[in-house]
């Protein structure tokens, strides 16, 4: 097929082009040209901004796709997906990158897809919520197929979020690792390279139009078990030191404590049944298998060498007297 990838050069987007030139397929990127070394032989680039609507309108003018994934987010409002939509030529099947923050974390776990959205977190719901929408309603008005992934925390090689290398760089170094409060809170993750098969899987399969699944990993773990969890596979022990998260109040600027975004007090646990049901997709990696590729990925590219500025987390430790 021939399909388009809004993005392409940055970690689930470059995942998913590797995974759609595995399959066979003719792609062109759709960035700002920014990471250009990254792509592999065979793909087309066409350079432009998104948030530029005529200019993405022009650039687009002319060309026919089959399928389209839309990834970036920086941040994407509803009116940028909208743009997209009304440039693209013909009624190519859209494949939207949204999340499973759409969803009311207010309700108990697990969270299927049929569970009430909500601005619970703030802005980037309310983004995500708004391109979903028109994105349903271009389905329903038979104006070409769509379907809605909705990941939780993806890992894997080339994370743009420092959670699981946050960790892996304090434990091989032997420093204690700030847990704000218990660290029960519940936490899923998803491998990369398990959410590009799933995204690859259902283009052109009419049984994913008009439809949303959750696409993540099996594994549900607490807050300071996924720490203990790469601490094993580290081959190193983890030193947890619990602190009051009000501490965090009385710096100017506090750091980053416990990952860039895993500190947040609610459970995040989804379902899978419908994809599994529907797609007959499953994951290939546990989140053990998934942690200890990143670790041999982590370690090939010599991150353990990488220089870090441990001076917030010194004077955390000095206050709370650990």
């Amino acid at each position: 097929m021939r399909v388009l990838v809004m993005g392409g050069t940055e970690f689930i987007s470059l995942h998913l082009v590797r995974e759609l030139l595995a399959g066979g397929h003719e792609i062109t990127v759709f960035n700002r040209g920014k990471r250009a070394e990254r792509l592999p032989d065979g793909v087309a680039t066409i350079v432009g901004d998104r948030k530029d609507h005529a200019g993405l309108r022009d650039r687009l003018k002319g060309r026919r796709f089959d399928g389209v994934f839309d990834i970036t987010y920086a941040p994407t409002l509803g009116e940028d997906v909208a743009a997209l939509l009304a440039a693209l030529e013909g009624q190519p099947h859209v494949i939207f990158i949204s999340t499973g923050r759409v969803y009311d974390h207010n309700l108990p776990i697990p969270y299927p897809e049929d569970t009430p959205r909500s601005f619970y977190w703030g802005d980037y719901a309310r983004h995500k919520i708004a391109s979903e929408d028109l994105l349903f309603e271009r389905h329903k008005t038979g104006g070409g197929p769509i379907s809605i992934v909705r990941p939780t925390h993806v890992m894997g090689p080339l994370n743009t979020r420092n959670n699981e290398t946050f960790f892996m760089d304090r434990i091989w170094r032997g420093r204690p690792v700030l847990v704000p409060g218990d660290g029960g809170w519940l936490r899923q993750f998803g491998h990369v390279e398990d959410l590009a098969v799933a995204m690859t899987a259902m283009l052109g399969n009419a049984k994913a139009y008009g439809r949303a699944y959750n696409v993540m990993g099996e594994d549900t773990v607490s807050q300071v078990g996924f720490v203990e969890l790469i601490a094993d596979v580290i081959g190193k022990p983890a030193a947890l030191r619990h602190f009051d998260p009000a501490l965090l109040k009385g710096f100017d600027k506090p750091g980053p404590v416990f990952g860039q975004n895993l500190v947040y007090d609610c459970h995040a646990v989804h379902t899978t049944t419908r994809l599994r049901q529907e797609l007959g997709i499953r994951p290939r990696y546990t989140l053990h298998a998934a942690l200890a590729q990143t670790w041999e990925w982590y370690q090939r590219e010599k991150l353990v060498d990488r220089p870090l500025d441990f001076a917030f987390e010194d004077a955390l430790l000095a206050k709370i007297g650990a």
